[in-house]
């Protein structure tokens, strides 16, 4: 992953956020401030609105009350665990050329290819793919996107050993500001250097790795 722009040192700011759906509260009083190349993973239990989170930051659901800031230049990246924004009638390669039409035919398969997509592969059509084949395309499409902000949502999934670990790889390099809905241990012990507890009434911040978070839930007066 690079970024093509850098952003400001103040990336993403949040104040007395919530949301509800009916009369179901998800959440209410969140506050967050996320500085550059922080890599945060976001945590609660299940049905608790992380990725309803992450749609309200990308203006895809709107809050009920607070605030949320970008800061300046920050352009976000979104992995969607549900692969809902591929296409099941384009082959792999018209997929990622529709988004990125400025790049070449031998460019894109090049790219293509280091992510095993080689020869008549690439004439695929999406619906035919791969839980994990699926997951690649959408994470080459957002490599290709160069955002300074990524929001991945359960981004092993589907993925090989071999995958997440040229993943974490990628993540460990990338120069710009990462939040990440992930139920893998040993990815949020590699990557990650804060924890936000996604709680009904609040965010709770551990500034440490998977295991840092998991000793503070166990022993919270150590």
């Amino acid at each position: 992953f690079q970024t093509e722009i850098k952003s400001g040192n103040d990336v993403l700011h949040i104040e007395n956020l919530s949301k509800k759906y009916g009369d179901t509260l998800l959440f209410e009083n969140l506050y967050l401030d996320m500085k550059r190349e922080d890599k945060t993973a976001l945590i609660g239990e299940n049905g608790r609105g992380k990725t309803t989170l992450f749609r309200i930051l990308m203006d895809k659901v709107e809050n009920n009350t607070g605030i949320k800031v970008l800061g300046k230049n920050v352009f976000i990246g979104y992995y969607d665990q549900e692969q809902s924004n591929l296409c099941d009638e384009k082959t792999i390669l018209d997929e990622v050329w529709d988004d990125f039409p400025n790049l070449t035919t031998t460019e894109i398969r090049n790219y293509l290819a280091s992510f095993l997509f080689t020869g008549d592969d690439v004439f695929k059509e999406i619906s035919l793919l791969s839980g994990g084949e699926k997951c690649k395309i959408n994470l080459l499409k957002l490599m290709l996107s160069k955002a300074n902000l990524l929001l991945l949502d359960e981004p092993t999934n589907h993925l090989d050993i071999m995958s997440r670990e040229a993943l974490e790889d990628a993540i460990l390099s990338y120069d710009g500001t990462l939040i990440v809905i992930s139920h893998d241990r040993y990815f949020l012990n590699k990557v990650i250097n804060k924890i936000v507890e996604l709680q009904e009434n609040g965010l709770k911040t551990y500034l440490g790795n998977y295991n840092y978070y998991m000793d503070k839930k166990a022993n919270p007066n150590r």
